[in-house]
């Protein structure tokens, strides 16, 4: 019977300490989303097709806006991993495109419309945080 008791009150003592230990233990989420815009006008994005640098796993946001004076259409694809892609933004238009990035490594953003319009994307523990 003293065993008994014995175990019931060390397995009430670990429980507790088990959910004390969870209850202090700071909250992981998946982390915050960054966002990025590209501006798309004079066949290229932010005027210089920019490099753009990430985290593995960091969570982006990709605002594509398109801002053509003349009717020119453009889309926006990330080419080496398995990404969402947006096609036929018009000009004046807004699409979002949400990515969590692979593993380190080099990548590319294009409009595959129009040749020479993207950059590379690198992806490296070593990236600077978002802004």
């Amino acid at each position: 019977m003293k065993r008994l008791a014995l175990l019931a009150i060390l397995v009430a003592l670990l429980g507790s300490a088990v959910a004390l230990f969870v209850a202090r233990r700071p909250a992981r989420g998946p982390g915050p989303v960054r966002t990025v815009v590209l501006h798309m006008s004079g066949y290229a994005f932010n005027g210089t097709n920019p490099t753009l640098s990430f985290r593995p796993g960091e969570r982006v946001r990709f605002l594509l806006r398109n801002e053509e004076t003349t009717p020119i259409v453009h889309d926006f694809r990330i080419v080496g991993f398995d990404a969402p892609a947006e096609s036929a933004i018009a000009p004046g238009e807004t699409r979002a495109v949400a990515v969590t990035m692979p593993g380190a490594g080099r990548y590319a953003y294009t409009c595959a419309t129009h040749r020479g319009m993207g950059g590379a994307i690198v992806v490296t523990e070593g990236a600077p945080p978002g802004p």
